[in-house]
């Protein structure tokens, strides 16, 4: 049996930054400061049973994420920071008569350059993309009640960073050392 590798690390020493909960804290910021109405509530996550606030709200929840491009390393004496940019999908869902027009404001604002100027000057590792298709459905609450609703997805670049100890070999322990024998004996 071979022993484990002792220079491995622990996945708990390393992290993916920004986390999901860190990205979704900045699109919830940059919504409630820019576009979102003063009286909307904001949620993060799925929908469930509960009931609907009686006042209109948005749910937004991370979709799919998809890697941009191939791994990068920094390496430092002691760790190794892997980059990876991906395109990160958060879809919005809003419940309430002003939906279309409110994600109309959020889509146009969005894709502006003072969206992206937002981002970079609270964090330099994520920025607006673009912005999928508004789509309208209606929506029965639990009460039976009907309301309007819509969703549109928006797509922003994350930078994201993961940062390991390097494996170091500082001794080399051998047991023995042998010659090899490379004589004939025919």
């Amino acid at each position: 049996m071979v022993s484990p590798d002792r220079h491995t690390s622990d996945p708990a020493d390393s992290q993916l930054s920004p986390s999901e909960s860190t990205i979704m804290q900045m699109v919830g910021d940059w919504l409630k400061a820019t576009a979102l109405p003063s009286d909307w509530a904001l949620f993060q996550g799925q929908q469930n049973r509960l009931p609907p606030p009686r006042a209109d709200f948005m749910v937004m929840q991370a979709v799919s994420r998809r890697p941009l491009a191939t791994n990068h390393h920094e390496y430092s004496p002691t760790s190794v920071t892997i980059t990876q940019p991906i395109e990160l999908s958060i879809q919005l869902t809003a419940y309430g008569a002003a939906a279309l027009t409110v994600f109309g404001s959020i889509s146009t604002l969005w894709r502006d350059a003072g969206a992206v100027s937002w981002f970079q000057q609270r964090r330099n590792d994520m920025a607006p993309l673009g912005t999928g298709p508004l789509s309208q459905h209606g929506f029965i609450s639990a009460e039976q009640r009907y309301d309007d609703s819509a969703t549109l997805t928006l797509t922003l670049v994350v930078e994201t960073r993961l940062c390991r100890p390097v494996e170091t070999a500082t001794a080399l322990a051998m047991s023995s050392i042998t010659e090899a024998d490379l004589t004939d004996h025919n």
